[in-house]
């Protein structure tokens, strides 16, 4: 009898670790922009698995695409922004913000808006009526409207909605769109290439890219939060070992394809700033930005619930 109960104890164990192993695996989408680099990278040192977490980054080409694969379950997170955050949060995805990985600064360049190699346009004023193309209800055309605000040329641009970020690339290079609004480091590339950047966005103080957790059922909150500390730990060392050694990282984004053969000598390595970055977490006045742009293009519906259902909060 005690034999038979010590095997049944054992089994537990046994089925009890194997749970846990299987919840400290995250499955998170990423887009092809320089900072996801860190994701990449902690992966690659060991540093995730330092932490005891098995973290599979899973390339997505366009924000449309992550969050379909984010509602139909198939990952646990993704890097992105706080507006696919409030999308997923509204449409029955729902997701918390447990880290900041780009935030804008004058020092950094994240996003910008190009003019074509072939263009003769100099200003915004050249490009007045003419195409430009972006990704419709992402954070690339919030980062337009909020530029172009700055300006005061907002609806100067015709918007073009190209939603894969290589096709957008492409179709600037070409000549066939005579603007985008790219991230980096595509914008290096392209100006590498001969394109001009008109306007960029270090003078926004905005949080520009987030990585997001799928939120936890009722009854795990506290699982969840140990998971995600681990995690932010994790992050904050790998961020301080790109800033210690810049140029083997930029080797490593080129080896993630973040950043091609062509745009690496003419890109401006990025680094991950305290405290903004990376365990920096969005305010509730960054939230409301975002959000009241997202209600003003009737991207956003419902009212925002409160900045705890949205981002993750520290103990105290």
């Amino acid at each position: 009898m005690l034999k038979y109960r010590i095997l049944a104890l054992l089994l537990a164990l046994f089925l009890f670790r194997g749970q846990a192993l299987a919840a400290d695996t995250l499955n998170i989408g990423a887009l092809p922009a320089a900072d996801s680099l860190l994701l990449y990278a902690a992966k690659e040192d060991g540093v995730f698995a330092a932490h005891d977490l098995q973290v599979n980054v899973v390339p997505f080409q366009s924000a449309l695409e992550l969050g379909a694969a984010m509602r139909a379950g198939s990952l646990d997170g993704h890097f992105g922004d706080i507006i696919n955050v409030l999308m997923q949060n509204e449409s029955g995805a729902p997701q918390i913000i447990v880290a900041t990985t780009s935030h804008s600064t004058p020092e950094a360049r994240f996003f910008g808006l190009a003019v074509s190699p072939s263009s003769s346009a100099r200003s915004l004023a050249d490009l007045k009526g003419r195409p430009c193309a972006i990704g419709r209800a992402t954070i690339v055309e919030f980062v337009l409207d909020t530029l172009l605000a700055r300006e005061n040329a907002a609806g100067t641009l015709e918007k073009s909605d190209i939603r894969q970020i290589p096709v957008r690339l492409q179709m600037l290079l070409s000549g066939r769109m005579e603007s985008a609004l790219l991230p980096e480091p595509l914008l290096s590339l392209v100006e590498g290439q001969g394109a001009r950047v008109l306007l960029d966005d270090r003078k926004l103080n905005l949080p520009l890219a987030v990585i997001a957790l799928k939120k936890p059922a009722q009854g795990d909150e506290a699982a969840f939060a140990d998971r995600v500390k681990r995690f932010r730990a994790a992050l904050a060392e790998e961020a301080a070992r790109i800033n210690a050694d810049p140029e083997t990282y930029k080797a490593m984004m080129q080896k993630f394809k973040l950043l091609s053969p062509q745009a690496a000598a003419h890109y401006r390595m990025l680094r991950f700033e305290e405290p903004l970055t990376p365990l920096g977490l969005p305010s509730e006045e960054d939230v409301r930005r975002y959000a009241d742009w997202m209600k003003q293009n009737r991207i956003l519906k419902k009212d925002l619930p409160p900045l705890a259902g949205i981002v993750f909060q520290e103990e105290q």
